[in-house]
């Protein structure tokens, strides 16, 4: 949400999912991409990993805004979707410059944000666990991509 007078909740966070999705504009064009395709491009598996712990980190921030759980449960698909997709060779390279999970996230936490509603502990339990399975899927993969690579002849440790 880069328009003029549109709404912005947390700065802090802001600045992060601009560094990640928006920091680089294509000259002569409005098309513009951040550091969370470099990183996945040149550190396959590896990269989509720690960006989707720096977004899984914007999620966790988000929930103190009091936002409804169906919207917590939003953004932790939009950082999946970043994730799982942007894994595959390729294909997920090209799919990570067009889709900007945390620019996504910060237009849902600009739009539900409350002023007058705190987070209460069941909101915590419900990120965490939705957090908890993000970390499951990124474990995951990561010990397929070991047993992959070990399968065709790679010695990694």
């Amino acid at each position: 949400m880069s328009e003029e007078g549109s709404r912005h909740v947390d700065t802090h966070l802001e600045r992060i999912s601009y560094l990640l999705d928006r920091s680089i504009r294509v000259p002569g064009t409005k098309f513009r991409f951040g550091l969370d395709p470099i990183i996945s491009l040149l550190f396959p598996v590896v990269g989509d990993a720690i960006t989707a712990i720096v977004s899984a980190y914007i999620i966790l921030v988000s929930v103190r805004y009091g936002l409804p759980k169906i919207v917590v449960a939003r953004m932790v698909f939009n950082v999946i979707a970043d994730f799982v997709i942007g894994s595959i060779p390729l294909i997920g390279d090209a799919f990570d410059f067009a889709w900007k999970a945390n620019e996504k996230n910060m237009e849902l936490l600009n739009r539900y944000a409350s002023a007058s509603k705190r987070s209460f502990w069941s909101d915590w339990a419900w990120v965490f666990v939705l957090i908890g399975i993000l970390l499951l899927m990124i474990l995951g993969l990561g010990v397929l991509a070991y047993y992959s690579l070990k399968a065709f002849g790679f010695r990694l440790i």
